[in-house]
């Protein structure tokens, strides 16, 4: 069977992908859908040692995972990740630690970050915060605008009742930005857009796509206009699980 790895984005766990995940499975793939630190990103009261992790700390745990799965299955395995977790994506295709990744509405690198008022207003209370010692969780009216302004508002109280508490430290790695080399990606990759996205603006992930355009092998693009933040389960899900399953199957030979 063939393996992928998803990771999520901030303020969510590996239940984000619940209805990307049996797509997947039934195009063939063995799916993985870890929870970054499940025993401190919790969605209330999340415990003081939170604040002490930073995005690199993300970054080793979703490392140390690629290679547990490569490890038992003999191939490295394909990656897709949303949002914060397409961030990581990239850390993990420019590490070499996976065969073809999937990009999708992700946080942007240092050099490709655009930031609007809709970014500001779904993240309000985290920016003005402005402490990165603190745990965090994005505010329901934040949240209901920027991220879930796709879905069915019938939807918003269930999905936001799993947010998740996040470290102001990962906030503020992301905010500043990190670098990715883009030539070291060496594997296909496909960044996807969403015309309606209010947090991760189409703008900022074009310049992710291109970015990576020019990589030695050269990544695709894929923009989808009636989508939002929330592709991972919007209207239209499943037409995106399609294209890219067809895209992995083609990227692979």
């Amino acid at each position: 069977m063939r393996q992928l790895l998803m990771i999520h984005g901030i303020g969510c766990d590996g239940s984000a992908w619940g209805t990307m995940r049996p797509l997947f499975e039934a195009a063939g793939w063995t799916c993985h859908a870890p929870t970054l630190f499940p025993d401190q990103r919790l969605p209330e009261n999340p415990p003081s040692s939170l604040s002490d992790l930073g995005l690199q700390d993300y970054i080793a745990a979703m490392q140390t995972e690629v290679q547990r799965i490569a490890r038992e299955t003999g191939a490295k395995p394909a990656v897709i990740g949303h949002s914060m977790g397409g961030l990581i994506a990239q850390a993990l295709a420019e590490s070499g630690d996976v065969a073809r990744a999937v990009f999708l509405t992700p946080a942007q690198t240092k050099d490709c970050a655009v930031i609007g008022p809709s970014v500001a207003w779904t993240f309000f209370n985290v920016i003005v915060s402005q402490d990165r010692k603190k745990a965090h969780k994005v505010w329901k009216t934040g949240f209901r605008y920027g991220v879930l302004n796709c879905v069915p508002k019938g939807r918003h109280e269930e999905i936001y009742a799993g947010a998740l508490y996040d470290s102001g430290k990962v906030y503020g790695d992301i905010s500043d930005g990190i670098e990715i080399d883009a030539a070291k990606i060496t594997v296909p990759t496909l960044t996807i857009a969403a015309t309606k996205d209010r947090a991760t603006l189409a703008k900022a992930v074009r310049k992710v796509a291109a970015k990576y355009a020019a990589s030695p092998v050269p990544g695709d693009f894929l923009e989808y206009k009636q989508h939002a933040h929330w592709i991972i389960d919007e209207p239209g899900t499943d037409k995106v699980v399609a294209d890219i399953s067809a895209w992995l199957e083609k990227a692979g030979t």
